[in-house]
Order: C-alpha cells, then structure tokens, then sequence
C-alpha cells in the first residue's frame, strides 16, 4: 500500500480513537476485506467513586471513608487493544464492519464503557455517507452495588449496555457531520443509598439505569494540505431511571490536525457541562458536573521500514469537577501502541 495512503488512514483512525468522537472512515474503492488491529498498552491515573473495573482492570478504590470527599487515585495499566474488519461491495459503495471503540471518560461515572460495533456504511452520491450500527458491551465495567457505603469494602456489580449508533458524514457534499447514539443502561444490582437507610422513595431518586442520548455535529475545515481544524458541538441526554441521576447538557471540542511528510500530529481539547433537574436525597442539592479534557497523539507511519505498520502514541486528560465533590473524577493517561492496516 502507498505510504501516503497508509498514513492518511492511520491518521484519520486515531484522531477519532482518541477524541470520542466517531469520524466515519471513507469506503475502500476496491471490494473484499479489509481492516486494522491495534496493538498497545498504556499507564493512567484513575479518580472516581462510581466506578470499580472496566473488565479486570481496576479504576477505583473499594473503599470510601467519606460522602464529602473527592475520590483518592488509582494507578493501572489498560490495553489499548482496537480493531475494525470490513467487507466492502465496491459497485454499491457499501462496506459491512464490526469493530470495537475505545472507552469514552467524557462521562466517566455514568456511562465509561467499552463497546462492540457491528453495521454498514453506504455512500449515497452527493447526499453523503451514512452509517447505521449495533452497538453493546465487550467488557461489562464493574460498578458499585451501592456507592455510598462508608468505611466498609463495597461489593461490585455489573453494568452493561447496548444500543444504536446513527452517522451522516460529507452531508450534501460538505465538511458536515451528524452522529446519533442511542443505548441503553442496566445494573445487575441497583442498591444505591440501601446503607444510608434512605426511603424507598429516596433511593429511587439514585437509580442509574436508563437511556443515553448523545447528538454531535461538526464540521472539518482543511485549512491547507497540512492542517486541519475540526470543531464540534454536542448535546447529551441521561435519561436515567433515578431523577437526582438524570442529567443532560452541552459540550464543546476542538480538534486540530497536523500532516508532516513522515508523522502526523492530532490534539484535541473539549469542555462538556450536566446538570440535574432534581435535588440529589444526600446532598440535598442539584448534581452538576464540568469536564474538562485533552489529548495529543503522534503517528508515525512505517517505522522501521514496516510496511502497513503505523506507530502511535497518546497522552490524554480528563478532569471532571462537581458542586459534590463525591462526584468528581480525573483520568490521566499515557499509551502506545502499534497499528496494522490489511486490505
């Protein structure tokens, strides 16, 4: 495969990869299979209350000592394991795929998880491309049973989801894209507030189960061969069981794009605020939630001379700051990793 051609793919995977949000590839010109694997492993530091492990790699602390603090850290290694195969009808311009995404911390205590994807993609003329998908869970992400147990080991359980993915990319032959997301979220056991002796009542209001709702649009602005800007504006609905859960809001995010003749640069920083309409049963006041994140990754096409091989690597940040301080989170993140493209 042409360098160019490799490295402009591998670019466009990553930007997305690490971004959240989920650029559609172009369609092959030639039919058969295709794809890419992602090899890789990264290090991070992982703040939270709400969430224990995203399959067996743990994110938070079993342990609280206080419902007024922020959560203390916690040191891990994840793989950065992502894959996509494809098979394309050239003629038609469609390509089947299934594929898994990285996990989104944009949401970090309602919604992180990892996910299989399974769809089509069609190009239709000048109309633009569009993508419809299956989404679930690969890994179930362990939760806790019932967060707000203090000064005593809390017991995990399960969180899985599963639901639609909607894109219109190049819409009327413009820079244009929408993306829909739909899914929803269960609990195996849902014990929220069980050991603060809340009511019945009071409890419900702390469900996390539900919907999740996320619309994007943004629009790519290639400034000239080498740089690239992509803003973009997102709405974001959860639609959970538990009313002092329930929260929805706007986000903000920036990405910008530079092509150099043998590696390649992707930063991205993106703001996100939530709030609930209903007073939180503990706290005795609304939630709200701010973010605040980024990350930069460097790509760097066949090292070594490798063919179809791309190198990368990643830092990334997310900062999560609530009016409750339970609520805060933070992720730091450092990963590398080795790309392989096959058509």
């Amino acid at each position: 495969m042409d360098r160019g051609i490799l490295a402009s793919w591998s670019f466009s995977f990553f930007a997305l990869a690490c971004s959240g949000v989920h650029a559609l590839p172009p369609i092959p010109e030639q039919s058969g299979w295709s794809g890419y694997v992602n090899l890789g492993a990264g290090a991070a530091s992982s703040e939270n209350n709400m969430v224990n492990a995203i399959g067996s790699f743990d994110l938070g602390n079993e342990r609280v000592s206080s419902l007024n603090q922020g959560p203390d850290s916690e040191d891990l290694v994840l793989p950065a394991l992502y894959f996509e195969l494809g098979y394309t009808l050239a003629d038609m311009r469609t390509q089947f795929y299934v594929g898994n995404q990285a996990a989104d911390y944009l949401s970090f205590d309602l919604e992180t998880t990892l996910e299989t994807e399974a769809g089509v993609r069609q190009e239709i003329g000048r109309v633009g491309t569009v993508s419809v998908a299956l989404i679930a869970s690969t890994l179930a992400t362990k939760v806790w049973k019932d967060p707000y147990e203090v000064d005593v080991p809390r017991g995990d359980t399960e969180r899985t989801s599963s639901g639609i993915f909607i894109a219109w990319d190049r819409i009327f032959d413009t820079q244009l894209e929408f993306q829909y997301r739909a899914k929803e979220i269960e609990i195996d056991d849902e014990e929220s507030g069980t050991a603060l002796g809340l009511s019945d009542e009071q409890r419900r209001l702390l469900r996390r189960t539900g919907n999740f709702y996320r619309l994007n649009l943004s629009y790519r602005w290639e400034i000239n061969t080498r740089n690239e800007l992509v803003p973009g504006i997102t709405y974001l609905d959860f639609d959970l069981d538990g009313d002092a859960m329930a929260e929805d809001g706007f986000g903000a995010q920036l990405k910008y794009s530079y092509r150099a003749d043998d590696w390649r640069l992707v930063t991205r920083v993106f703001y996100q605020r939530l709030e609930s309409n209903t007073p939180n049963p503990i706290y005795d006041k609304h939630r709200e939630m701010d973010s605040l994140g980024g990350s930069i990754t460097g790509l760097f096409p066949e090292p070594f001379g490798w063919k179809n091989w791309t190198a990368n690597a990643t830092v990334a940040a997310n900062e999560g700051d609530s009016n409750i301080n339970f609520y805060d989170t933070s992720l730091w993140m450092v990963s590398a990793g080795m790309l392989y493209r096959f058509d």
